[in-house]
């Protein structure tokens, strides 16, 4: 799964990011977050026919057609039954989303350690997702997104059995393309990262509170 992960995209990198993904609307700093938690906000890609750009979501999956915010957070799609279940199966033909992030928190199931895996060249990743919009009955309006998954490659494996699908190079635009409404089209993308594309290291139990969003959470265990 993918439960945790860093957002911290200063002016630079973020100058980077809408030249690589040829955004259309410029975007402001962006919040910078070290140690996102499910329902917290978060920045994601998203195309359209006004344009693509960044947006702000809640990370966790509301469908439109909830009667309210669900007591349970969406955050993950499992890419192996993403077009078995009607929610997931819309958004991946018409409102799927890139989630730009220095690289993401998981835990070894085997003694709790936390480790934080990124790109092996130190790149931002960019986590495949779908998202939705909801109204609620008293007027307010949350767009929210969550994070497709699948099974763990062979070096993510020694943790966890599970990592969020990474977009890379042409796979990234492809993703974008809001005018394909193919479900099926993307299902090849939805793939375990290439071995040579991740590295990963461990953090201290810093990172363990929701609370701590400082760049410690990043840094190295000794």
């Amino acid at each position: 799964m993918c439960g945790r992960f860093a957002q911290v995209i200063k002016y630079d990198r973020l100058q980077k990011l809408e030249k690589e993904l040829r955004l259309t609307q410029k975007a402001q700093q962006l919040e910078l977050n070290f140690n996102v938690a499910p329902t917290q906000t978060v920045s994601a890609v998203l195309s359209q026919d006004a344009g693509r750009y960044i947006g702000a979501f809640r990370w966790g999956l509301i469908p439109s057609w909830s009667k309210e915010i669900p007591s349970y957070s969406m955050i993950n799609a499992r890419a192996e039954t993403i077009t078995e279940k009607p929610t997931f199966r819309s958004g991946l033909q018409r409102q799927r989303c890139l989630l730009p992030a220095n690289g993401f928190y998981e835990w070894r199931k085997s003694d709790k350690q936390p480790f934080f895996v990124h790109a092996a060249n130190d790149d931002l990743i960019y986590m495949a997702g779908i998202y939705d919009a909801w109204y609620g009955p008293d007027g307010s309006y949350v767009p929210s997104l969550t994070i497709i998954t699948t099974a763990a490659n062979t070096a993510m494996s020694q943790i966890h059995d599970r990592m969020p699908v990474l977009l890379f190079d042409e796979n990234r635009q492809a993703w974008l393309e809001h005018k394909n409404t193919d479900a099926s089209s993307f299902l090849p993308l939805l793939q375990p990262a290439a071995e040579d594309s991740i590295a990963m290291y461990k953090v201290g139990k810093l990172v363990n509170k929701v609370g701590n969003n400082t760049e410690e959470c990043l840094l190295p265990e000794e």
